[in-house]
């Protein structure tokens, strides 16, 4: 099973590994898709996990209790009145997130493959999408 994972930390935590957390207590794969820290040590990381499905759950609980916010997220979100599926999303996403419908070719969104990378938002001349990490 494969979830992802948006995980908050703070100058308390932050230099705790994540990674090897999830590797060595719960045999879990991460893949960090997106990480920020900010000067003041708190940042954000996206995290795609391969693992079974009760290893994953524990492991959310056991970062839940190192102080760490874990939450499952949708990053891409399209304003339908904005957007006039021109395809420029289409064009630059990496991962294949949009698609054109063949019969109707208005722009598909499919989440559950987004890295976060925000290169559709920039994309964006009418300032349709919007990226929420």
């Amino acid at each position: 099973m494969d979830k992802k994972f948006k995980i908050e930390f703070d100058e308390a935590n932050v230099q705790d590994s994540v990674s090897y957390i999830l590797v060595t207590e719960f045999d879990l794969k991460p893949n960090v898709l997106k990480a920020e820290i900010s000067g003041d040590g708190s940042g954000v990381m996206i995290l795609a996990l391969e693992g079974e499905e009760a290893k994953l759950e524990a492991a959310e609980k056991r970062l839940k209790e190192a102080g760490f916010n874990v939450s499952i997220t949708k990053r891409i979100e399209r304003d339908e009145d904005l957007c006039w599926d021109c395809g420029a999303c289409v064009s630059i996403c990496p991962v294949f997130c949009f698609s054109h419908d063949k019969d109707t070719m208005k722009v598909m969104l499919d989440n559950s493959k987004c890295i976060a990378c925000s290169s559709c938002v920039n994309a964006c001349s009418v300032h349709a999408l919007s990226l929420h990490l």
